[in-house]
């Protein structure tokens, strides 16, 4: 499930709020909205998980990761966005990676 619908783990209802936005199928779509966010929304989105990102991944290693239930399915994918963020916040501090190649034009092949 992508965006919209999207439903965490009862345990992380408090994340649910970001999972609407977040929770994106592919790499390339959470760097696409990473880099056509505001700072202040990326920040916001880090801070909330960063300090839930010990409990996901504890719950998350609970699973087979090949066998995810939809709600845990959910949770890895904000993982996934939060990994993708964070640079943004700890390093860049831009959306975009400053003086880089540009984000329209970089693929990732799978």
């Amino acid at each position: 499930m992508s965006g919209g619908g999207a439903v965490l783990p009862s345990s992380f209802a408090d994340l649910e709020r970001w999972a609407g936005t977040w929770v994106l199928d592919t790499e390339r779509e959470r760097r696409d909205l990473r880099c056509q966010s505001e700072m202040a929304a990326l920040d916001a989105f880090y801070q909330a998980l960063l300090l839930r990102m010990d409990a996901v991944i504890l719950h998350l290693n609970a699973f087979p990761l090949d066998a995810l239930p939809g709600p845990e399915q959910n949770l890895l994918k904000l993982g996934q966005a939060f990994l993708e963020v964070a640079p943004a916040v700890e390093l860049f501090h831009a959306p975009e990676v400053p003086d880089g190649f540009p984000w329209q034009r970089f693929e990732v092949l799978t």
